[in-house]
């Protein structure tokens, strides 16, 4: 009985929390469930963040380091706008280092639909990566157009014989990036991830005792891809598997990935990211209002 008034306790207090004003759209959720903003390719959320992102990676001889940085500001409750950028070390054998800016992208997000008895959450997405605005070198001298699509769908619907998969989620995108150069092929982004709640576990289907910091991780393995559609590239596909961990509180997340290429055409080499993002709605309640 204690247990069970325990899981009640506790349900209730989320339920608050994610229904509190200022709170509900500061992350992707749906019900009871929280999607973490993956790092390889965007959550299905509509959100007041701030983004940061490193990520080492070894591919066709070349070393390449790359922090990446975005802000992303609710309009409405269903439509928010995005800046981000990153900046990058490039170094190959017996060339000279590049680095530099890569150029600058905005965005805007709409909230297509949010189910929360199931769970489900989609969004619909543009962005448009502005020529001539990063640095010789790094930064293209065309646009990329890039429409996508967002989804996230939790397994808490599921019957009570099921309990122990509840806390999976999956999550994913489908993204077709257009340069404005024709001679550049156009790119099919598409991902997913599959992620274990353990915060899900113990507050929705069996506390298990486990304490800080490991109460707030969410194990994850993501798999974001590219196939290059066309300019004779033979529809060939790259990505990386990218298993790890993040750790979510209340006013942001941090996490760690490896990047393990799919194939040679990827690279032999694995990479590692590293991300913190902050959920700048929370810290900043009254700004981080949708503003209309």
């Amino acid at each position: 009985m204690l247990h069970q008034r325990r899981l009640l306790l506790r349900g209730a207090m989320c339920v608050i929390i994610l229904s509190w004003p200022g709170i509900l759209w500061a992350h992707a959720v749906a019900g009871m469930r929280v999607f973490p903003a993956t790092m390889g390719f965007d959550d299905p959320g509509v959100a007041d963040e701030a983004p940061l992102l490193f990520n080492h990676i070894k591919a066709g001889g070349v070393d390449q380091d790359m922090l990446s940085f975005g802000v992303a500001k609710t309009l409405t409750k269903s439509f928010g706008i995005s800046l981000a950028t990153d900046y990058q070390w490039l170094n190959q054998k017996d060339a000279p280092q590049q680095n530099g800016w890569d150029n600058l992208t905005v965005g805007a997000q709409y909230q297509l639909f949010r189910n929360g008895p199931h769970e489900a959450i989609g969004m619909l997405a543009f962005y448009d990566a502005i020529a001539n605005t990063g640095s010789g070198g790094v930064g293209s001298d065309y646009s990329t157009y890039t429409p996508e699509f967002a989804w996230g769908k939790g397994f808490g619907d599921l019957p009570r014989s099921m309990a122990d998969l509840r806390p999976l989620a999956l999550t994913g995108m489908v993204a077709d990036s257009i340069p404005s150069d024709p001679t550049v092929p156009n790119t099919l982004n598409w991902a997913f991830s599959l992620q274990y709640s353990i915060p899900y576990l113990q507050d929705f289907v069996k506390y298990m005792g486990i304490k800080a910091p490991f109460n707030n991780m969410v194990p994850i393995v993501e798999f974001p891809m590219q196939t290059c559609l066309d300019r004779g590239c033979g529809s060939q596909t790259t990505g990386y598997i990218n298993p790890g961990v993040i750790w979510v509180g209340a006013y942001g997340q941090v996490g760690i990935e490896a990047q393990i290429p799919i194939n040679r055409a990827t690279g032999r080499h694995v990479g590692v990211l590293v991300g913190v993002d902050l959920y700048w709605g929370d810290l900043f309640p009254r700004p981080g209002r949708p503003w209309f």
